[in-house]
Order: structure tokens, then C-alpha cells, then sequence
């Protein structure tokens, strides 16, 4: 059986640590996790890290998204550029040909 290599986008973590930062009328973060908890995950686990570039900003996607989530944008050009899959399970972007689901 192939291994997948897992890669972990800086736009995800920029995500999180933005709605992480933002709370909820409750008061509590509307983001899932603490993005640094992530980050060291990511580390423990050796799951490389994949950097925002120049060329990932600036490029656009050969199939574009219908909505205008910028961060959905630019993990699906990440994608793109690295020839690699977007593993998602956000009802958004599962369709999306470079998506694949994760379950």
C-alpha cells in the first residue's frame, strides 16, 4: 500500500489562528484549535510545512471556485503549484477537482 505524504499549508494555520483570535458572542474562540497545538503537532509528527510563495499569490486556479473564500483560494492554488491533492472534508470545496475527501 502507497503512504500519503501529509503536507500542512501556513494559509491553514494562518486560518485558524484568525478565528482562533476572533470569540464567539459566548466568548469563547470560534476557531476548533489553537493553532499552535497544531504547528507542534505537525513538527511531532514530521509533516512538512508548506510555506506561502510568490508564485502561489500571484498564480490562478485552472478550476475556478464559485464563492470568494480567499483561503479556500489559496490552499486549492497551493494544491495546484505543488501537484498535490487538497485533502479536505468542508462541504465547499469537496467537489473541487483537486480536492480529495478526507472521512
Amino acid at each position: 500500500m502507497a503512504r500519503t505524504h501529509l503536507v500542512l499549508s501556513v494559509v491553514s494555520l494562518w486560518e485558524l489562528k484568525l478565528k482562533w483570535s476572533s470569540l464567539d458572542p459566548t466568548g469563547l474562540p470560534k476557531g476548533p484549535m489553537d493553532p499552535l497545538i497544531l504547528c507542534e503537532f505537525a513538527r511531532m509528527v514530521a509533516w512538512d510545512i508548506l510555506p506561502l510563495t510568490a508564485d502561489h499569490v500571484t498564480a490562478s486556479l485552472r478550476e475556478p471556485i464559485m464563492h470568494r473564500d480567499p483561503f479556500h483560494e489559496l490552499l486549492l492554488i497551493q494544491a495546484q503549484q505543488e501537484g498535490m491533492r487538497l485533502l479536505t472534508r468542508d462541504a465547499a470545496l469537496v467537489r473541487h477537482p483537486i480536492s480529495a475527501t478526507a472521512t
